[in-house]
């Protein structure tokens, strides 16, 4: 077949136009640090991309939901610290009262405090995370407890839980009565209104009958901070396996899609070299005359 001289021009342009989509691909790869930019770029990769991604992003969803039930946990956990120091200062007190040199003007003192302690349990029964209340169950927009009527007000049974995994949920809530005790038995807050008036009235016997029912009440307390301390093991356990899972799918999308920076580097270097010695050696066979050939 006769080579002529347009075909040689159309071949030169068309090999060029090549080197320079291969130069500005390896640009925008640079540039986004992507190497899919669009589906034609790898059809097969594309798949792939787009399934990490779903799987990272509910990935997060779940991170943050382990995140958010060892938050609340924490603050739970905190908070049964700060009802433990309140039974316990209530038993201090009780010992004291029972002591059989204080008079009744002594034990109303302690009275007084006594029931600033039952004030401080109920503003515990009601503490809140994010303006949700902790302990009524799935009511958490309710506040459980009221000062006047704790002792007999009972709590949301509903449970709180998080999904850590598309299968796997975790409860967080407890509710009230699972650590304070059930409403009409001898439960937390009974028992610091029951020891109240024991004071007021002078009523020894029954001021040393309290003790028996305060020590109830902080094995119960103890019973459920062993609860949340398990449940933020579960929580931590669950945060570690989901941040593990999407180091691998990081990974495994880098693979795929991220660009290898040496890489694509020393391939655009190769590529202005071959476009310059493409470009030189089109401008002497442009030069090329009729007259060059008659010689």
């Amino acid at each position: 077949m006769r080579v002529t001289g347009a075909m040689q021009n159309m071949q030169l342009v068309n090999n060029l136009q090549r080197i320079n989509e291969g130069m500005t691909k390896a640009q925008n790869q640079l540039a986004t640090g992507q190497k899919i930019t669009k589906p034609s770029d790898d059809p097969i990769g594309v798949g792939y991309q787009m399934r990490y991604d779903t799987d990272l992003a509910r990935s997060d969803e779940f991170l943050n939901n382990a995140q958010t039930g060892s938050e609340i946990l924490k603050t739970m956990d905190a908070l049964m610290q700060q009802a433990s120091d309140v039974m316990k200062r209530a038993r201090t007190l009780t010992l004291q009262a029972a002591n059989g040199t204080y008079d009744a003007e002594q034990r109303k003192v302690i009275s007084a405090e006594i029931k600033q302690l039952k004030e401080q349990l109920v503003t515990i029964g009601n503490s809140t995370y994010n303006g949700r209340y902790l302990f009524n169950g799935q009511k958490t927009d309710q506040a459980p407890y009221t000062v006047a009527g704790a002792a007999g007000e009972s709590t949301d049974p509903g449970t709180f839980s998080l999904y850590v995994s598309p299968a796997v949920k975790v409860p967080v809530s407890l509710t009230g009565e699972d650590i304070f005790g059930k409403a009409g038995t001898d439960n937390a807050f009974k028992v610091l209104d029951d020891l109240a008036t024991a004071l007021d009235s002078n009523d020894t016997t029954a001021i040393s009958a309290s003790l028996g029912k305060i020590d109830t009440v902080a094995d119960g307390f103890s019973l459920g901070w062993a609860e949340i301390g398990a449940r933020m093991n579960r929580f931590e356990l669950m945060e570690n396996r989901i941040t593990s899972e999407q180091t691998n799918l990081k990974e495994m999308r880098a693979n795929v899609a991220d660009v290898d920076v040496p890489t694509v580097i020393t391939d655009l270097k190769m590529k202005e070299v071959v476009l310059q010695s493409a470009l030189s050696t089109g401008a002497r066979i442009m030069q090329t005359s009729l007259l060059d050939f008659l010689r």
